[in-house]
């Protein structure tokens, strides 16, 4: 009776460590994660983001009055705030161009509808409110958009582990991943609204650079941090193509751009408190 008692206590041991057995390699760590991490009621988030752009030496921007050096644009944003999954969130938001130009807001993003604070409105008791314009995208803001982030880990191939470490007190997994590069044209070639551009687009894509790296707890595998690195080159046409840019008066459509950008997002505090709505005074 004592042998078969055993037998059926390592029966239950087995099958209660099934899913950390299935999870032991870090493609399938990964899989758990992203799963567990969209589980997720809410999180607050906080991110960096650092765009630098190498233009043609006869592009006539960006000013000098900007303190960069000559034929460079800078910008380095951060914002802080909540999510909600799965599909809104609330950043504050600072943007800098060169030493001494930075700016503030607040942006709202709920179903891909993006809401930014550009003013107040004072009534006649005294109060002051803030108020909003609707923007059928954010970019204007170039924020980290989390759930866009999380999708393009989706898009990866087999990860690296790169050993077990510490962040902000949490143990963690730290992975290094390639980007599936087919996905990744496939995907943004669609969203192309010129046909004639896809071609640039296909061999920026193939000849630049990405770097993926994720920081997943240990214990309840969420995913803490995403920090990505990519460089590309593309042509002004591209450029000002796939940022709803209008070209500067002078430039040539076919100069070439050296672009790189740095992000790196936190997630943290999981399933407090949170409330994200559209905003009153939405102009």
């Amino acid at each position: 009776m004592k042998r078969a008692t055993v037998w059926l206590l390592a029966a239950f041991c087995l099958a209660g460590c099934a899913p950390f057995r299935a999870a032991a390699s870090p493609g399938q760590v990964l899989s758990v994660a992203l799963q567990a991490t969209s589980g997720l009621k809410t999180a607050h988030a906080d991110y960096t983001r650092a765009l630098t752009y190498d233009l043609p030496v006869d592009y006539p921007w960006p000013p000098a009055t900007l303190g960069m050096p000559p034929h460079t644009l800078r910008l380095d944003l951060s914002g802080t705030g909540d999510v909600a999954f799965p599909d809104r969130f609330h950043y504050l938001v600072t943007d800098r161009m060169g030493p001494s130009f930075h700016f503030g807001g607040e942006l709202i993003s709920i179903k891909g509808v993006a809401y930014e604070q550009d003013g107040v409105h004072v009534d006649f008791g005294g109060t002051v409110m803030p108020t909003w314009s609707k923007r059928t995208s954010a970019q204007n803001w170039l924020p980290v958009d989390p759930f866009l982030t999380l999708q393009s880990l989706r898009d990866t191939l087999t990860p690296r582990d790169l050993g077990d470490t510490t962040l902000g007190g949490i143990r963690v997994h730290h992975y290094a991943i390639d980007m599936d590069k087919t996905n990744l044209i496939a995907k943004e070639t669609s969203a192309l609204t010129d046909p004639s551009l896809r071609p640039a687009l296909e061999a920026a894509i193939q000849q630049g650079t990405l770097d993926v790296e994720v920081w997943i707890g240990l214990d309840d595998h969420l995913i803490r941090r995403i920090s990505s690195d990519e460089t590309r080159r593309v042509t002004i046409a591209l450029l000002n193509a796939e940022g709803n840019l209008a070209k500067q008066p002078g430039a040539s459509n076919q100069g070439m751009v050296t672009m790189s950008d740095q992000t790196v997002l936190n997630l943290n505090h999981f399933n407090s408190a949170v409330t994200i709505t559209v905003p009153a005074n939405v102009r």
